[in-house]
């Protein structure tokens, strides 16, 4: 049994996931679509009724609820990434109807899980909302996706590398609640998850139909074991912590076209340096799933200030105990760390 004795937290489920192209979708039911112009443009002809068609650019509580309390409908449909099926999964929980998601890239675990990340006070926080019913995955669309983006959410797969070291340092020093106690089972299947993404890194970021349904059955099982876990420590760790407190330094403006997974990305090889991991392969991973580390929006100096100032942001908002809770980064293993993963010296 994965999950501690002392939860009593039921063990969350995945959605029922639909192999099905979109073209062959006939909804009848007044529809409330939470979208992007760049994934409705990449469903155009569905045939959905849409009696609210909205366009989400924010991923706040309050944005959120704004949109939830407008709208009406019989079904909800998210349509997109991560942000727009998270605000799908907020406005049908709030609303009491029922959501079908469809994924255009896979870019995050969102579509399978049961919370909506939100960034309230320069941190993200995870909002209980719903599972959705229904994921209906159309694999040519997903295929066809802009290479850059159709496999970056292998980044909260490969998080596995340092999210455990993290996890399990933690437990070493004590340092894990009694809900969150380390176990081996859990240990053994985070590692072999990060096992396959690594051998299978080139097929899945060459964009495949056997490599997107491999990662989309990885996403499953990382998110199912989270269920079992009754938490997220196994991939969320400092490489995370690292990524939200770096969005701190980010513009609307720079930040627009910027996915999660570039970020993360990032976050896994600094820290992995700072684990002393051999984090070569995790690069080597990261290119051959097409995901950028090196975004160009994001300025050296932003990742420095936000590597200094890591361990403080960690106190200051309670998480969990990581690489990043005790080690005081100074200027010098700042640089030094940044040039070292991005080949900058």
């Amino acid at each position: 049994m994965l999950l501690n004795k002392h939860s009593e937290k039921t063990i969350g489920r995945l959605p029922s996931l639909v192999t099905r192209a979109f073209t062959d979708i006939k909804e009848r039911r007044a529809a409330v679509v939470l979208t992007t112009e760049p994934a409705w443009k990449a469903v155009k002809g569905i045939d959905i009724n849409p009696h609210h068609l909205i366009y989400v650019d924010a991923n706040t509580a309050a944005a959120m609820a704004a949109v939830a309390e407008v709208c009406e409908g019989e079904v909800v449909y998210g349509i997109g990434g991560g942000l727009a099926i998270d605000t799908a999964k907020y406005v049908a929980s709030a609303n009491e109807l029922p959501l079908i998601a469809i994924p255009t890239i896979l870019s995050t675990d969102a579509f399978l899980t049961d919370a909506t990340g939100v960034r309230e006070n320069g941190c993200v926080q995870y909002l209980p909302t719903k599972t959705p019913d229904t994921v209906i995955v159309d694999m040519d669309m997903l295929c066809n996706a802009p290479a850059a983006m159709r496999a970056s959410g292998a980044a909260d797969i490969l998080s596995i590398a340092t999210a455990l070291w993290d996890w399990q340092e933690a437990e070493k020093m004590g340092e894990n609640p009694s809900d969150q106690q380390i176990t081996p089972q859990a240990v053994a299947i985070g590692e072999t998850l990060l096992q396959t993404l690594l051998e299978n890194a080139r097929e899945i970021g060459s964009g495949t139909p056997k490599g997107l349904k491999l990662l989309l059955d990885l996403l499953c099982m990382e998110v199912q074991l989270c269920n079992l876990c009754g938490h997220s420590r196994v991939e969320e760790g400092s490489e995370h912590y690292f990524t939200y407190a770096l969005e701190k330094h980010l513009t609307s403006a720079n930040s627009e076209n910027l996915l999660h997974g570039e970020l993360v990305g990032l976050g896994i090889l600094l820290m992995a340096a700072l684990q002393s991991q051999p984090w070569m392969q995790y690069r080597h991973a990261l290119e051959c799933l097409q995901i950028n580390y090196r975004p160009s929006a994001v300025a050296p100096e932003a990742i420095a200030d936000t590597l200094i100032n890591l361990s403080e942001y960690v106190v200051h908002h309670k998480l969990p105990y990581t690489v990043a809770t005790t080690l005081r980064i100074t200027p010098d293993i700042a640089e030094r760390t940044i040039q070292t993963v991005l080949d900058l010296a």
